[in-house]
C-alpha cells in the first residue's frame, strides 16, 4: 500500500489528516489572494480611503441649522411705474 493509504487506515490517523486539511484550508481562506496594502485593487500610495473621507467630512464646520418654523419674510414688491408709451407707438397711431 501507499504511505497515504496506510495513514488513513486507523480512525485516529484519518482524524489527524482531516484536521490538518481543515487547518490548511482555513489558513488559505484567511490569507489575502494578492499582495497589497489593504486597499482596493490597483490602489497605490496616496489613495484616499473611506475612513479618511469620513474623518474629513466630520471635521468640516457645519452651517447653522435653520429653525423648523420660521415666519415668512414679507415680499418687497417694486414700486409700480406708469406705463411708458414710447414715441414709436405715438407715431403709429396717427
Amino acid at each position: 500500500m501507499t504511505p497515504v493509504l496506510t495513514l488513513m487506515q486507523t480512525p485516529t490517523n484519518a482524524l489527524i489528516a482531516l484536521s490538518a486539511i481543515a487547518v490548511l484550508a482555513a489558513i488559505i481562506a484567511l490569507l489575502p489572494l494578492r499582495s497589497g496594502n489593504g486597499q482596493h485593487a490597483h490602489a497605490g500610495p496616496g489613495t484616499v480611503m473611506v475612513w479618511q473621507l469620513v474623518d474629513a467630512i466630520a471635521a468640516e464646520p457645519r452651517p447653522p441649522e435653520m429653525p423648523l418654523h420660521q415666519p415668512p419674510e414679507p415680499i418687497a414688491w417694486p414700486p409700480e411705474q406708469e406705463e411708458c408709451t414710447g414715441r414709436h407707438r405715438l407715431l403709429s397711431s396717427t
